[in-house]
């Protein structure tokens, strides 16, 4: 360790010095360096002055930018997070533990603690009831608060403290939990952080992370298709909500989420998802609900909501792990209601594949030119996972409405193959518009076939099953979480995205983008198809993530990762040795 760290006088000053000068590398002007810390560019300052007065470091002054706007270049921001973990390793040595071995099988229960703040008892008294019932390794990522407007020295020291009760389990080390995944507890964020993961992107070079923080987020980046996407997420937290009645102070108290993240090591992969405290503390996991002093099996789950399908091209592992396998989700966890979203791929007659004659060479010789055979692919997915006491609804997506493009672009002098059908659905199509208060209308083209098929068996489960059009909403159980919404339509008539939907107000999930993701109260859900789909090319954050709903309405999004959808070892913790 230099001289230099050595003459400082606290952990706070040092993370300081480390942070001031990745700043200057990265040339974040004094007013980017602030707000990304979330503190006054005059606290900066003051914390500069105060530490050259006490310990002669002179550090250069960073460059004031007048014409800063708020918004801190993500490049400057990744560049600032590399420096910053390089002047750490060289002060302290290499930081990352390595837990990780080849045939590693642990439960780990990671969530993160506030200074100076209370825990929640009934929360972290359920929490140690699953620690001992899954065998399971507690992790507490600790972070601190502070004023902005302070230089964190003075009174503010004395806040320094976590709750006597997390000392056991508190981590400030990089760890490696596996392959492929790390925890980051030597970063501390700001609780009131809007965006806690923006520029960790490359942080952790190709593994996985975890970050301490209360507001629940989770991201996927783009990795080559052979290997899984990098996950980054944060954890939620067991400390009580305590924050200043500032204008970010109350922000930070409505994104404060009661909860914890659950990761499950099974070898050579590792399973995740979340939890969410109720008011008393306890919550939900998979089949079992855990409160402050036991669990118990609670019956069937509101609802499940896959990745979106691609029948024609779905992912045989992933549908075994949803829906038939022995130990299936729908199996275990046997939802109320099954939400689908992008069930009919429509490749028959993509409109993407127009003017592309390899492709169309492929599907005459082949035979998947027509466009019945593949819509019956889909009723038949439909037919075989639907059960008695459930329920499907189908939102309308982009892939199902390729049909009723087809209907409106399509000639069927040039197509042969589907031109009786094309002139079926036509008919029929003309015979059902109707007058609006605005326009006019017509059926929704999947919905009337999967009725009234041409020389085929359509869908069977129609009374199990409602077809929503757009904008319609959709909440089920009694729990106000919007479910009509398919993702690829966004605000005023734009694009959808996950960020797009956050802004909206209320709770939401998803599909469209193949990619899973948690910000503010959108979930959004990956792909049940395969992941080479294609149209898939580059580097890509598509997962086969699935979203399921507990009867209080807390979510947790359900990766699929090498046709498993929890650890092989569930409910068996207590015989494996690792």
């Amino acid at each position: 360790m230099s001289k230099e760290n050595n003459d400082l006088d606290n952990d706070q000053d040092k993370e300081f010095v480390a942070k001031y000068k990745a700043a200057l590398r990265a040339k974040l002007s004094r007013e980017e360096f602030a707000a990304y810390q979330e503190v006054l560019p005059n606290s900066i300052v003051r914390r500069r002055l105060s530490i050259s007065t006490r310990t002669g470091l002179d550090l250069v002054l960073l460059e004031s930018d007048s014409e800063f706007d708020g918004a801190v270049d993500l490049e400057k921001i990744e560049k600032f997070e590399k420096y910053y973990k390089e002047i750490l390793d060289s002060h302290h040595g290499p930081q990352t533990m390595d837990y990780s071995s080849s045939n590693k099988k642990q439960v780990y229960i990671i969530t993160a603690a506030q200074n100076a703040t209370r825990i929640h008892q009934g929360f972290f008294s359920a929490l140690l009831q699953y620690k001992e019932y899954r065998n399971a390794e507690l992790i507490v990522i600790p972070y601190r608060y502070r004023n902005p407007a302070s230089v964190w020295m003075g009174a503010d020291k004395k806040s320094d403290w976590w709750w006597e009760p997390l000392r056991p389990f508190i981590l400030e080390n990089q760890v490696k939990l596996c392959d492929g995944l790390e925890i980051m507890g030597q970063i501390k964020m700001q609780p009131t952080a809007t965006t806690p993961l923006s520029g960790l992107d490359t942080i952790t070079g190709v593994n996985s992370a975890v970050f301490g923080h209360p507001k629940i987020q989770l991201k996927t980046v783009p990795t080559p298709q052979s290997k899984l996407p990098k996950i980054l997420t944060t954890t939620g937290s067991c400390t009580e909500e305590n924050y200043t009645d500032t204008k970010t102070g109350h922000k930070g108290k409505f994104h404060h989420n009661i909860s914890a993240l659950i990761v499950e090591v099974d070898g050579d992969k590792f399973h995740m998802r979340h939890v969410h405290g109720d008011e008393d503390g306890s919550f939900y996991d998979l089949e079992y609900y855990y409160t402050p002093r036991s669990r118990s099996k609670y019956g069937r789950v509101i609802g499940l909501i896959p990745g979106d399908i691609h029948a024609e091209f779905i992912d045989k592992k992933v549908e075994s792990a949803l829906f038939t396998g022995p130990d299936s989700i729908v199996g275990v966890l046997d939802p109320k209601f099954h939400v689908y979203h992008d069930i009919e791929d429509f490749y028959a007659r993509n409109h993407h594949h127009k003017n592309n004659d390899v492709i169309a060479y492929g599907k005459h010789h082949y035979g998947r030119n027509n466009v019945q055979d593949g819509l019956q692919i889909s009723a038949d997915f439909i037919d075989r996972h639907t059960r008695p006491n459930m329920f499907n609804y189908i939102p309308r997506p982009n892939h199902d409405e390729a049909f009723d493009r087809w209907l409106q672009e399509g000639d069927p002098k040039l197509d042969p193959e589907n031109a009786r059908f094309y002139h079926y659905m036509k008919f029929n199509q003309y015979g059902h518009v109707e007058m609006t208060d605005t326009g006019f209308s017509t059926f929704n083209a999947f919905e009337w076939w999967c009725k009234n098929p041409l020389n085929k068996k359509g869908l069977q489960a129609i009374e199990q099953t409602k077809f929503l059009q757009r904008d319609q909403h959709l909440f089920i159980g009694g729990i106000e979480i919007e479910l009509g919404f398919h993702g690829d339509q966004g605000n005023n008539g734009g694009r959808g995205s996950i960020n797009s939907f956050a802004k909206i107000g209320p709770k939401s999930v998803i599909g469209h983008s193949h990619s899973p993701g948690i910000v503010e109260g959108v979930y959004q859900v990956g792909v049940t198809g395969r992941l080479d789909l294609e149209y898939a090319s580059g580097p890509s954050s598509w997962m086969h993530t699935h979203c399921i709903i507990y009867p209080n309405g807390s979510r947790a999004l359900i990766n699929v990762v090498g046709g498993e959808w929890r650890a092989s070892y569930y409910d068996k913790e207590h015989d494996i040795t690792s």
